[in-house]
C-alpha cells in the first residue's frame, strides 16, 4: 500500500539523509555462505491464534483470532510490553494500521476499523459487515482492499472512516481470497487454488481482470517488488513470478520451503518466508530464475504464518499464541542499506533511497508495512548511521 506526504516533508526528510553522505563502509557477508540468526531476541504469547502482524514505529499490532486486536511495545525487543487490545467480535485474521487508525479484518465480522491513538484504550470507530469472511487487508490512501474469501475482492472508501462506502467487488475464481497487494492501479490477489489473481483497480468502481498464474498449490499470501510478484504458495514453498506482462505472468523461479509457506516479505533481494512447522525461512532472491536459502529460524512447535522485517529485526506471527522477534543481522541482504549493491555506503546509495521513497517504490519500504513515511526514514537512517556488519 501506498501513501502521500507534503513535499516539504521530503525535503526535510532528504536533507537528513544528505548527513550521512561521507559515511562509507564495506559489506562483509560472503556468497552462498549459509547465514544464521544472531539472536532469539524475544517473544510475546498472545491470549489466542496470532494470525498477522504490522509493525509501525516501535509498536506491533497483532491480529490474534478470537482476541482480536493486540497492541504491544517493542521498544525493547527483548521484553515486549502488553499495551493494549481491542476485543473483536469475529476472528482477527488481517490487520494494518494507517496514522492513528487500526483496520482489522475480522472473518464473519467483516472490517472493524479501531482508533489506536490511546493504545491502552483503543476504541471502535465503525464496523462494516463485508459480503464474505474479511482475511486480508490493505489501505491505500483513503481506499481499503479487502481480500473477503466470498466473493473475492471488496473495495471501501474509507476516507471518512465512520462512515466506509462500497466503491466496487471482483468476485474471484476461487473464492477464497486470502490476501491483497497494491500496486500503482493493480491488485495482486493470493486467491488460494486460483493462484495469483491480476486486477485493475484504476476504476474501482469497475475492476477488471488483467491476467492470472495457477500456483500449483494454494496461493496464501503474496508481495511485489516493481514487476515481480513472490507468493507463498502452500506445499510448492516460495515462487517468484514476473508480472511485468500483468496478461501473461511468467514463472520466474521457486524454492521448496520444508513444509507449507503461509506468508512472505521481501527486504532487497532477500525473501523472507513464514513456513509453517519448519520456522522462518530466508532466501536470496538477488536471481529470481535461481532462489537459494541463506538460514531459518525455527522453533519447535511452532506453526509460522506471518513474517515482518525491519531492518535486521524479523518479527514472526506463531498461531500457536505468540510473537517472535528474532534478529536476522547476518541474514538481511547482506547490507540492506547497500541499495546499489558496490560493497560500499555512499552517495549513491543515499540517492537510489531517496528516489525509491519520492516514488513510494518497494525498496525504499524499511518497515514493511507498504506505508511510505518518517518510520522507513528513521529505519534507513538507523541502518545508514551502523553501517554493515
Amino acid at each position: 500500500m501506498n501513501q502521500s506526504r507534503p513535499l516539504s516533508t521530503m525535503a526535510l526528510f532528504g536533507a537528513l539523509i544528505l548527513s550521512l553522505f561521507s559515511i562509507t563502509t564495506s559489506q562483509t557477508k560472503a556468497d552462498g555462505v549459509e547465514c544464521q540468526y544472531r539472536d532469539y531476541l524475544g517473544s510475546y504469547d498472545t491470549p489466542s491464534r496470532a494470525s498477522e502482524v504490522t509493525i509501525v514505529g516501535t509498536t506491533a499490532y497483532v491480529a490474534d483470532f478470537l482476541s482480536g486486536l493486540q497492541i504491544i511495545d517493542v521498544s525493547d525487543p527483548t521484553a515486549p510490553v502488553f499495551l493494549g487490545s481491542y476485543n473483536t467480535p469475529g476472528s482477527a485474521h488481517g490487520v494494518t494500521v494507517v496514522g492513528t487508525i487500526a483496520y482489522v479484518a475480522d472473518g464473519n465480522s467483516g472490517l472493524q476499523i479501531i482508533d489506536v491513538s490511546n493504545p491502552a484504550a483503543p476504541t471502535l470507530i465503525r464496523s462494516y459487515d463485508t459480503p464474505g469472511y474479511a482475511w486480508g487487508i490493505t489501505v491505500v490512501s483513503t481506499t481499503a482492499y479487502i481480500a473477503d474469501r466470498t466473493p473475492g475482492l471488496l473495495i471501501l472508501d474509507i476516507s471518512n472512516p465512520a462512515e466506509p462506502a462500497v466503491l466496487g467487488t471482483y468476485s474471484t475464481r476461487s473464492s477464497t481470497a486470502y490476501d491483497v497487494a497494491i500496486v500503482g492501479t493493480t491488485a495482486y490477489i493470493a486467491d488460494g487454488h486460483s493462484g495469483l489473481l491480476i486486477i485493475d483497480v484504476s476504476d474501482p468502481t469497475a475492476p477488471v481482470l488483467l491476467g492470472s498464474f495457477d500456483t500449483p498449490v494454494s496461493a496464501r499470501d503474496v508481495t511485489v517488488v516493481g514487476t515481480t510478484a513472490y507468493v507463498a504458495d502452500m506445499e510448492s514453498g516460495l515462487l517468484i513470478i514476473d508480472v511485468s506482462n500483468p496478461a501473461a505472468p511468467v514463472l520466474f523461479g521457486s524454492y521448496n520451503t520444508p513444509y507449507t509457506a503461509r506468508g512472505v516479505t521481501v527486504v532487497g533481494t532477500t525473501a523472507y518466508v513464514a513456513d509453517a512447522y519448519r520456522g522462518l525461512q530466508i532466501i536470496d532472491v538477488s536471481d529470481p530464475t535461481e532462489p537459494t536459502f541463506l538460514g531459518s529460524h525455527y522453533k519447535p512447535d511452532a506453526l509460522d504464518i506471518d513474517v515482518v522485517v525491519v531492518g535486521n529485526t524479523a518479527y514472526v506471527v506463531d498461531y500457536f499464541s505468540s510473537l517472535q522477534i528474532i534478529d536476522i543481522s547476518d541474514c538481511a541482504d547482506g547490507c540492506i542499506v547497500d541499495l546499489t549493491k558496490d560493497g560500499i555506503l555512499d552517495f549513491f546509495d543515499v540517492s537510489v533511497f531517496l528516489d525509491g521513497f519520492g516514488n513510494q517504490d518497494a525498496i525504499a519500504d524499511f518497515t514493511g508495512d507498504g506505508i511510505y513515511d518518517f518510520f522507513d526514514v528513521s529505519a534507513f537512517l538507523d541502518a545508514f548511521g551502523a553501517g554493515c556488519l
